[in-house]
Formats: structure tokens, C-alpha cells, sequence
């Protein structure tokens, strides 16, 4: 048996996603790497917020770790995507930092730009089937946690 690789090994991964179908696909993707990665799914930007501040119910920092990376819908009830990526880069927090991966049902090339323009580090179509999630998924943790990938 393998041991588990040790926590500072761990990708961290934060999904901001209303639709649960989506949310669950984008699990399934993670967990198809077979990489050491914990996956953690908000539904709303304000949910996404309660996360990172450790406010009640991810107080506990051991269950709920700061992400290495967020992964981000643009089209979320209440306040928007693009609204979360203002409210991030306003943070004081150095996790207001955590690199930002937006993922799109949107292929407008303006939504891109105003999204790079609040802090998003990359912007992505959402894929439109598994295999091609998990080309993305890999290609995710290939790019920001490459010693484990």
C-alpha cells in the first residue's frame, strides 16, 4: 500500500458552481486524475466568500483548507462571477491571491477580458464532455502543482 502523499503535496482546489450536474462532472473529472487533490464545491459566490473568510460551516480549517486554486463559474445567482473575482481582488487576505481559473458556458470574447481584467488567470469554455474536462482537469494540475502531476 502507498502511503498518502504528505498535505503540502495536496492541490487544493475550491469549485465555485451553481448547477450540481456540473459541480458533480467537475468532481468526477479531479477524481479521474487519480492525483493527490481535494476537491471542496461552493454554489454561489457568497457561499465561495464564507469559504475563504472560514466563516461558518468551513470554520475548521483542517476539513476546509485555503485552496490553491479556484476554479469559477461566471453565470451564479446573486452576485456574479465577475462580481466574485471584484470582491476577491479587494481582500487583504494573502489568499486573495489564489490563482483564479474561470470556466465559462460563454464563448464571448468580452466576458474573457472584463474576467482577466478583475484577476482571472485563465478563462475556459466549460468542456462539453467528460473526456474533454478531463483534458482540462489535467491540463489544471499539470500547470499549478506540477511536482505532483
Amino acid at each position: 500500500m502507498v502511503p498518502p502523499p504528505p498535505d503540502d503535496a495536496v492541490l487544493v482546489f475550491l469549485v465555485v458552481e451553481d448547477d450540481p450536474d456540473h459541480a458533480a462532472l467537475i468532481q468526477a473529472a479531479f477524481a479521474y486524475q487519480k492525483r493527490p487533490c481535494r476537491v471542496h464545491v461552493t454554489g454561489s459566490s457568497e457561499e465561495a466568500m464564507d469559504y475563504l473568510l472560514g466563516r461558518w460551516p468551513f470554520g475548521d480549517r483542517g476539513r476546509h483548507p485555503h485552496p490553491d486554486l479556484i476554479v469559477l463559474d461566471i453565470g451564479l445567482p446573486g452576485m456574479d462571477g465577475l462580481g466574485f473575482l471584484r470582491w476577491l481582488g479587494t481582500r487583504p487576505e494573502p489568499w486573495s491571491t489564489t490563482p483564479v481559473v474561470v470556466f465559462t458556458a460563454n464563448a464571448e470574447r468580452g466576458l474573457a477580458v472584463q474576467a482577466y481584467a478583475f484577476g482571472a488567470h485563465e478563462v475556459k469554455v466549460k468542456p462539453t464532455d467528460f473526456a474533454e474536462l478531463a483534458q482540462v482537469v489535467d491540463s489544471l494540475l499539470r500547470r499549478w502543482k506540477p511536482n505532483i502531476a
